[in-house]
């Protein structure tokens, strides 16, 4: 799945509205930089962070296909797994 397809898929499951606003990363930068430090002087939790303004640039995609043949584990589809995650997430109260 790309970053996108990651992010409506939890946004549909979380019944929150999809990002629809896409900045380029040399504005991001910046944001991110002043919402760290926002979040250092109030004690919050930053919205964006720069480690991961600077991942979302980056295409990773990744393969099980070792474990499954070492180990015989078997994967299952993004979805289910970011379905299983919201669920946990919602449980716990870091979704409201």
């Amino acid at each position: 799945m790309t970053l996108r397809e990651i992010l409506t898929e939890c946004a549909r499951l979380s019944g929150r509205r999809a990002p629809w606003l896409e900045l380029p990363h040399d504005v991001l930068i910046p944001i991110a930089y002043l919402a760290e430090a926002w979040a250092r002087l109030t004690g919050g939790t930053p919205r964006t962070t720069v480690d991961g303004v600077r991942l979302s640039r980056k295409r990773m995609f990744f393969t099980s296909a070792r474990a499954e043949q070492e180990l015989g584990y078997r994967s299952r589809g993004g979805r289910a797994a970011l379905r299983d995650a919201a669920a946990w997430f919602t449980t716990h109260g870091y979704v409201h």
